[in-house]
């Protein structure tokens, strides 16, 4: 899929719409497909046969509903399903109510994932595993997990869990950390406060409520950047947020199928086959640049 050109050719138009058109190449022709609103969510391709329901989150810079192409992983989704002859159908949701809506079969696939382990059960369902229900896709790019702290706090994290469970943690309500913090913070070894989102988060900090919070900082960082801010304002939480070393985990990215679709099977295997082409042509990475840089890279220079 040739992702790169295309999608770049529609920065100024994508910024200025109130809908965001999404833009694939298909058997050397540049196809764009125009979005439709409907109540809680847009879609694409509506006419045809197999329509899938994909749920997810406001998660900048990966995706996010207010970004102006919403975000490189929204593109990439919606495209590499089109692409395929799917119809689509997104909706944002707080996160655990995106699980929710896949672990029910509500909806076809959840996106963007971390790794769950097959010992991991579902949310919704306490006699199945959340892969009893849902199907990982191949691997895509992600990002550091780390603690964060205020730049200047002391905090005594030498990579053991241990050496910080005595700290307040800030967490994010039903996402899937490192497995063993993830146990630790079940079996109450850690003290915990959840929030609802990353720039919760960051409030929880910020009012020392929390000494750290588990993020990724990319994440952190795009939440300030879309807030209503000022310039100065912004720049002043960002300078504040530091993350410990050594970091977490490097926690790629899924695409979960629902098990309950129709055909499931092969819209995992389509995923997959996008997702292959992309790795295979070594561009993910520019292309993942390129797309954010669309929409907010010009305030970052400010």
């Amino acid at each position: 899929m040739k992702l790169l050109t295309v999608l770049f050719l529609f920065a100024s138009y994508q910024a200025l719409a109130g809908l965001t058109p999404v833009s694939f190449e298909k058997n050397g022709e540049i196809i764009t497909e125009e979005a439709v609103r409907f109540s809680g969510g847009y879609g694409y391709n509506l006419d045809a046969n197999h329509v899938l329901k994909l749920v997810t989150l406001d998660w900048p810079p990966y995706i996010d509903e207010n970004l102006c192409n919403k975000g490189w992983l929204y593109q990439f989704a919606v495209s590499s399903l089109l692409e395929k002859g799917y119809g689509v159908q997104i909706s944002f949701y707080p996160w655990a109510r995106a699980v929710r809506e896949a672990e029910l079969g509500r909806a076809d696939i959840l996106f963007p994932e971390y790794f769950i382990e097959d010992d991991v059960i579902s949310d919704n369902f306490l006699d199945k595993t959340r892969n009893d229900l849902l199907a990982l896709s191949h691997a895509i790019p992600g990002g550091d997990l780390s603690f964060v702290a205020l730049k200047g706090n002391q905090i005594p994290f030498n990579g053991d869990l241990k050496s910080v469970k005595d700290l307040p943690i800030g967490v994010v309500r039903s996402y899937k950390n490192t497995k063993e913090l993830d146990v630790m913070i079940d079996n109450k070894e850690i003290d915990t406060i959840v929030a609802n989102n990353e720039y919760q988060l960051i409030h929880l900090l910020l009012s020392n409520r929390v000494s750290l919070i588990v993020a990724d900082l990319e994440v952190l960082k795009a939440s300030v950047y879309k807030s209503e801010l000022s310039i100065s304002g912004k720049r002043q939480i960002l300078e504040s947020l530091v993350a410990l070393e050594p970091k977490l985990e490097y926690k790629p990215l899924y695409f979960s199928v629902s098990k309950s679709t129709l055909h499931w099977q092969k819209v995992l295997q389509d995923l997959n086959d996008e997702i292959e082409l992309m790795q295979q042509s070594g561009k993910f990475d520019e292309f993942i640049e390129g797309m954010k840089q669309q929409c907010y890279g010009l305030e970052k220079a400010a």
